[in-house]
């Protein structure tokens, strides 16, 4: 019997998002060696014709991931298990608080197209773009050149969000960093009927180190980045398409989330 990998599913793990999985054409391998092998790639940085051959064939795992990407099923399963962690935990299920933030990250030689470069970060790469609750799940995400400005560019991810997932349907309140308090603070309270706050309070009681001072809020959104990078695919942007580097987005928070919900 071969050694599961980490990343594996359990069988609570599987049960529990099967049923959000819709495959029309019948597949010879199973679904969960699928998704399993999906999960590996993500968390170990592989490229997709090293999967292990106890996965199935790369081609077949690559097309089910552009598959579930197009038809909006990681998502699906992101929102699921985002309400069943929050219910969990005595939370209702669509969060009226949350944060965005930004995270500019360097491109490889197979991520060429939409490349740009942030001055600020002196980054030459993509930036990623995340609405996170005030327990740190993803609500919406996206990725654009790293030269994208903070305000404009939320703009456009918060109406992507409020018009694709439901789950920003009770959102009251949204707390960013002070680049995103022109245009995007103005744009939200004006159109929306949001409450945008610039939060720049510290965290009482943190090191006296000048350089990293932790503000309240924006703390969470942070370690959400941090829990991202836990997965290597993500530790650059190496994905040809900007549905690729939103998807892998998506699925670490899945393989974050779901060992919240099954253990």
């Amino acid at each position: 019997m071969q050694q599961p990998y980490t990343s594996d599913l359990t069988a609570s793990q599987w049960q529990g998002i099967e049923k959000l999985i819709t495959v029309k054409r019948k597949s010879i391998w199973p679904l969960q060696q699928i998704v399993e092998a999906i999960f590996y790639l993500t968390k170990n940085g592989i490229i997709w014709r090293d999967l292990p051959e106890r996965f199935p064939p790369w081609q077949t795992v690559y097309w089910y991931f552009r598959k579930w990407a197009k038809d909006d099923t990681w998502l699906l399963i992101a929102n699921e298990l985002t309400m069943l962690h929050r219910l969990k935990v005595d939370r209702k299920p669509g969060p009226k608080v949350a944060i965005i933030d930004s995270q500019s990250v360097k491109n490889s030689a197979t991520a060429t197209e939409q490349i740009g470069f942030d001055g600020g970060k002196l980054i030459k790469g993509r930036k990623r773009f995340l609405i996170v609750d005030t327990m740190g799940h993803v609500l919406w995400t996206d990725v654009r050149p790293a030269n994208s400005a903070d305000g404009k560019a939320g703009v456009v991810l918060w109406e992507q969000a409020r018009l694709l997932n439901p789950l920003l349907d009770d959102l009251v309140l949204i707390y960013a960093d002070s680049t995103f308090g022109g245009h995007f603070k103005k744009q939200l309270e004006t159109f929306y009927d949001m409450n945008v706050t610039i939060s720049r309070s510290p965290i009482t009681e943190q090191s006296t180190d000048k350089e990293l001072v932790i503000h309240k809020w924006r703390w969470i959104v942070e370690r959400t980045l941090s829990w991202l990078g836990n997965n290597r695919r993500l530790a650059k942007d190496y994905e040809r398409t900007i549905l690729s580097a939103q998807t892998f987005i998506w699925i670490a928070h899945i393989r974050r989330t779901i060992k919240k919900v099954w253990p």
